[in-house]
């Protein structure tokens, strides 16, 4: 029916196969809308709902939506993910739901966020629960958005773990564990034993099974450099081989560069440090009280006032994040 299910159908499926019925909703609520405020709509229909307010009635089921021109999964299989996914099922946490070579999912992640599952993809949801939805994805690629606070999506890859820092991304996995996510806003981090990238918009960065993040990068980093980065992250280079990598990568850093390097300072042995700091000083000058020998010494505190000169944000917002996930 229309109403608030109207609304949650037009949110889910697009405006061009749910017209948007505002006329529909209780006049005060109407009058508090903007034109086009669908996500504001439901926002306000819903608190209205969970007050303890009886839904519309009276009102005619809508119509059926156009017929969908790509092959989905299996309805059940997708019914129980979504049934999940909203906190209303728990009794089939484990089960796999998996796209073929033609199909594709469009799930809502509670109130929180929407995944889109492309085909070839292998997902299962591991928890659920009020703050905390927790996925396992073995293959495939999926695009998710949230738009909750902080920390309550979680995607577990065979590589790295990431979660949202209130954002926008794409993450894949191909056959063998290897990650690759790609962040559109906001921010992730990506974790693995203790092994931590903090990867903004516009950002990428790889995994490897065993092993872990690698360093992030900006999508726009010179190709040489982004070869030498995985040859530093998952590479078994000897000293010489390492040496030539970092010096290719400091080479071709620019001032958006900043970020790699800085997340380098905590990855290369403490006697290659030293040509990080350098090359990182070059870009944004070390605020006072960071020194060379405490940046080669491994000192967090030291390495994170850097960070906040990078004009990224404080280090002190994601490591209140970090804390909730370890």
């Amino acid at each position: 029916m229309k109403g608030w299910d109207g609304l949650v159908s037009s949110a889910l499926l697009g405006t061009d196969r749910r017209p948007v019925h505002f006329e529909e909703l209780p006049e005060h609520i109407q009058a508090r809308l903007g034109e086009g405020s669908l996500l504001d709509a439901a926002a306000l229909a819903t608190v209205y709902k969970r007050a303890g307010r009886k839904p519309l009635r009276g009102l005619e089921p809508l119509p059926a939506a156009p017929g969908e021109d790509r092959p989905l999964p299996r309805p059940g299989a997708v019914r129980r993910l979504a049934a999940m996914l909203g906190g209303f099922q728990t009794s089939a946490l484990g089960e796999w739901l998996r796209t073929d070579g033609s199909s594709r999912a469009s799930l809502a992640v509670a109130d929180i966020g929407q995944l889109e599952i492309d085909p070839d993809t292998r997902v299962r949801l591991v928890a659920s629960a009020a703050g905390r939805h927790e996925l396992e994805m073995a293959q495939g690629t999926v695009h998710a958005t949230i738009w909750a606070p902080p920390g309550q999506f979680v995607v577990q890859t065979p590589g790295s773990t990431a979660v949202d820092l209130g954002c926008a991304y794409t993450l894949s996995v191909d056959p063998h564990g290897g990650g690759t996510i790609d962040v559109e806003t906001g921010w992730v981090g990506f974790e693995y034993q203790g092994r931590e990238a903090f990867i903004p918009a516009g950002a990428r960065c790889l995994t490897r099974p065993k092993v872990g993040p690698g360093t992030p990068f900006y999508a726009d980093l010179d190709p040489r450099a982004r070869a030498a980065l995985e040859t530093i992250d998952f590479g078994a280079p000897d000293a010489t081989a390492r040496r030539e990598a970092l010096a290719t990568i400091v080479s071709a850093a620019r001032t958006a560069d900043a970020m790699t390097l800085w997340h380098l300072l905590s990855r290369v042995p403490t006697e290659e440090r030293g040509l990080v700091f350098d090359a990182l000083a070059t870009l944004v000058p070390p605020p006072s009280g960071v020194t060379r020998d405490g940046i080669r010494r491994g000192d967090r505190a030291m390495r994170d006032r850097w960070w906040d000169a990078l004009d990224l944000g404080t280090s002190s917002w994601w490591r209140t994040w970090e804390r909730q996930w370890r």
